[in-house]
């Protein structure tokens, strides 16, 4: 009778555990569902097999959530059908907040189209059955297929015009658009990491990742146990999410500090050093206590007037899309328009003063 009673009460405990995944697994199906769909339509429109090298993959799935579920489901069907992957710098998760809708994203950088889909609220409340009846297509209440080429869209700027203005991307047109473009002309994973972590690509993103190549060449890190790096991000911009990315600084662990910087104390700085401020780096070692910082100054000015946006004439969408194109070229020559305006050592009362809320920073480096 005591065995019998032992047996019954493993059973009951074997078989809780396996309903709690089953039906998890069926309710994430869903999302799997959409995924996959999201591939088949991509692959229909844009005429792709899968894992071919031409094609970007962007959606915000993992990051939405839809009547409370997650949707990182729906990366494993997209990935499963179209044999684009993360790994493969062919997929991105491009960060939204989590109450945004769900959206999905293929570009064909041969031909320059994009397709662009956004799911039927009624799919979410589709039964299994219901939804494999449904051709795959209509699981989506906008489809859109439009070229992302920056060419293109320069040179047929009412195309580029109903694009933007018309919302086709669903309000990410200046977003899919940048990061299609700047990975079509070759970008890094790292660098469409940073990007798709700021949820876009601008020029700021692309000074940070700029800044952060020419720190690493003239004040590397040398201790790999010890040291990182701190950003005193005065002032700040786009730039401090490709640090956040790419470095780990971030205010949580206390190596970012972000503070805004008066735009007479700016224009003070640029008159003195004759480029515009870019922020505070230090090389900090954690057991020493100590660290040597430098204090950056970032040339817009030369790169505007260079990649053709000084003086922009053209459709009001398109100057930072071209600038972010133009900027490509400066990746690996940093120092043709970032400097050091000052080299300094910290130690712990520097340190305090320099991230201390209500100190500006450069009054406390002397600079002005």
């Amino acid at each position: 009778m005591r065995n019998t009673m032992k047996r019954t009460i493993i059973f009951l405990i074997a078989f809780s555990c396996l309903v709690i995944p089953l039906s998890a697994t069926a309710e994430d199906d869903l999302m799997y569902d959409l995924g996959s769909r999201a591939a088949e339509v991509g692959m229909d429109l844009l005429k792709f097999e899968p894992g071919a090298d031409n094609i970007l993959a962007l959606t915000n799935a993992g990051h939405a959530i839809v009547k409370g579920k997650t949707t990182e489901r729906a990366l494993s069907g997209l990935t499963d059908m179209s044999g684009l992957r993360n790994g493969d710098n062919n997929l991105y998760q491009v960060n939204r907040p989590d109450w945004k809708g769900l959206w999905f994203y293929f570009y064909n950088k041969d031909s320059g189209l994009a397709a662009y889909m956004e799911p039927d609220a009624a799919f979410y409340t589709m039964s299994t059955e219901e939804r494999t009846a449904l051709p795959a297509d209509k699981a989506f209440g906008q489809v859109t297929l439009m070229s992302a080429n920056l060419d293109t869209l320069l040179a047929n700027p009412n195309e580029g015009n109903t694009t933007f203005n018309k919302k086709k991307f669903g309000g990410n047109e200046f977003s899919l658009v940048g990061l299609s473009n700047v990975w079509a002309a070759g970008a890094t994973y790292d660098f469409m990491n940073a990007a798709a972590f700021h949820d876009h690509l601008c020029p700021g993103v692309t000074s940070g990742y700029m800044i952060i190549k020419y720190i690493q060449k003239n004040l590397p890190i040398t201790n790999q146990s010890a040291e990182t790096y701190i950003d005193i991000g005065c002032p700040n911009w786009c730039k401090e999410d490709a640090f956040q990315m790419i470095w780990d600084s971030t205010p949580g662990k206390n190596s970012m500090f972000v503070m805004a910087l008066s735009p007479d104390d700016e224009a003070a700085l640029k008159a003195k050093y004759g480029t515009r401020p870019a922020g505070i780096i230090i090389r900090w070692n954690d057991a020493a206590k100590k660290g040597k910082g430098v204090a950056l100054g970032f040339d817009f000015d030369t790169i505007s007037e260079e990649v053709g946006v000084a003086n922009w004439t053209g459709p009001s969408w398109a100057p930072k899309l071209v600038q972010d194109i133009g900027m490509m070229d400066y990746i690996d020559k940093p120092e043709s328009v970032i400097t050091t305006l000052k080299e300094f050592d910290v130690d712990e009362a520097n340190l305090t003063k320099l991230k201390t809320a209500g100190n500006n920073p450069y009054k406390v480096l002397g600079m002005l």
